[in-house]
């Protein structure tokens, strides 16, 4: 019989680690002495720490209680009652995308950092959270095929990107089907699918589609450095 293991470290880039930060990533092993220089180390360790909603009941629970904001006759006592609560205390009412969040969240099993994040920055208690990098890797304890691997995970307010050794070997084994086949456009559909999907994580409408229409350009733009120009200059 074989385990299988997934353990991942990463940082929380912030001002300071406040009684928000406290409640939504303490299961994570916080630890705001290290690294240091505005980021605190946050885990998920295999046998060790597992973050559950569950944990981030218990601390939005103790977070309510500490800011005198029980909750109120009626309320189910629930990750989205304590939400529901929480957004009165931060003056939160008006974010669309957390009111998203608390309707259709399932809020079961592991907890996921794009929500805490999310979450976070909504409830500003003067921790200032810019960021989280998260790196991750599974592994069995048998060297069975393809039980072995990584991926990566950034967040902010700007961007959110992800990563994995998985989806480099899906984008192989798409392009060298396409290559074989002598199919140049199902490559550059491929291609173009991968670009869109690191696009997609740019959260200003704006922005992702002036980066979209720069990239185009100098994908086409063909520059020679012996030619003395620049790349601005053919845009």
């Amino acid at each position: 019989m074989a385990n299988n293991y997934y353990d991942a470290t990463g940082v929380l880039i912030l001002d300071q680690v406040t009684p928000v930060i406290t409640a939504l990533f303490g299961a994570f092993n916080l630890d705001q002495t290290y690294p240091g220089n505005g980021e605190v180390y946050i885990a998920r360790i295999s046998e060790t720490n597992d973050p559950q909603w569950d944990d981030v009941l218990e601390g939005l629970t103790d977070l309510a209680n500490a800011l005198k904001c029980p909750l109120p006759a009626g309320y189910e006592v629930s990750i989205e009652g304590y939400l529901r609560n929480l957004v009165k205390h931060f003056h939160a009412e008006d974010n669309e995308d957390l009111e998203n969040l608390i309707q259709h969240h399932p809020f079961e099993d592991g907890a996921d950092l794009a929500a805490l994040f999310l979450i976070a920055t909504c409830f500003d208690d003067g921790h200032g959270l810019k960021a989280i990098k998260f790196e991750s890797a599974w592994h069995c304890s048998k060297p069975r095929l393809f039980e072995f691997g990584g991926e990566s995970i950034f967040i902010s307010r700007e961007i959110v990107l992800y990563g994995a050794s998985s989806r480099a070997l899906e984008l192989g084994h798409d392009l060298h089907g396409a290559l074989l086949q002598g199919s140049l456009d199902e490559a550059a559909d491929r291609l173009a699918l991968e670009t869109l999907n690191v696009l997609s994580g740019i959260s200003d409408d704006v922005k992702r589609q002036t980066l979209r229409q720069k990239l185009a350009r100098k994908l086409l733009g063909e520059h020679n450095p012996s030619r003395g120009d620049s790349p601005t200059d053919r845009l």
